[in-house]
């Protein structure tokens, strides 16, 4: 699908085909501002993936901690006798109540996969890390854009890792659009 744009005085074709390329008019004011464009959504996805990657960590490393303070106060009063027969009855109350919330929160961390999330977040901020990092570096060596081709040429590989990168990586929530159990876990 071939689309002509004007912008400015200045006339560009662009296609969506791949194939179709060499009808691709590169003018240079237009290309620096899809670069800087471009470094803007490739920085903004990299540090969306490492906050998700923080606060995934947080959650599964808390969840874990709480797990564990949990489950092993359960099997510590399992041979704790009071001394007072009365408050027996409270105690196994407790006891059975904390022992649910251990055996929940257990279910919890094991099918909330936090842990591994976080690392597939990690990895997928460093893909795009590595992305910025070419485009940057395919920004200082074409500043003028001398050999259009060969910009052209770099600009397509980024292009298609990017979009190869983006159908892998896993989904952020948007910004401020946090649920109320989000903002209330950390």
């Amino acid at each position: 699908m071939l689309n002509t744009q004007v912008h400015g005085k200045e006339k560009y074709q662009m296609t969506n085909n791949t194939n179709e390329d060499k009808k691709l008019v590169l003018d240079s004011e237009m290309a620096k501002e899809l670069v800087e464009q471009w470094l803007g959504k490739l920085s903004a996805a990299q540090q969306g993936h490492y906050i998700e990657t923080e606060y995934l960590n947080k959650v599964h490393h808390w969840l874990s901690v709480l797990l564990i303070i949990l489950t092993t106060g359960v099997t510590a009063f399992i041979f704790f006798t009071p001394e007072v027969k009365t408050h027996e009855a409270q105690i196994k109350v407790y006891m059975g109540i904390a022992s649910a919330i251990a055996a929940a929160l257990s279910g919890i961390v094991t099918f909330g996969r936090f842990g591994e999330r976080a690392n597939e977040h990690r990895i997928t901020a460093g893909r795009y890390g590595k992305l910025r990092r070419q485009l940057e570096f395919l920004q200082v060596t074409c500043p003028n854009l001398q050999d259009k081709a060969e910009f052209k040429g770099k600009l397509k590989t980024l292009r298609i890792e990017w979009e190869y990168v983006a159908a892998n990586a896993p989904l952020t929530p948007e910004k401020d659009k946090f649920s109320f159990i989000r903002k209330f876990l950390i």
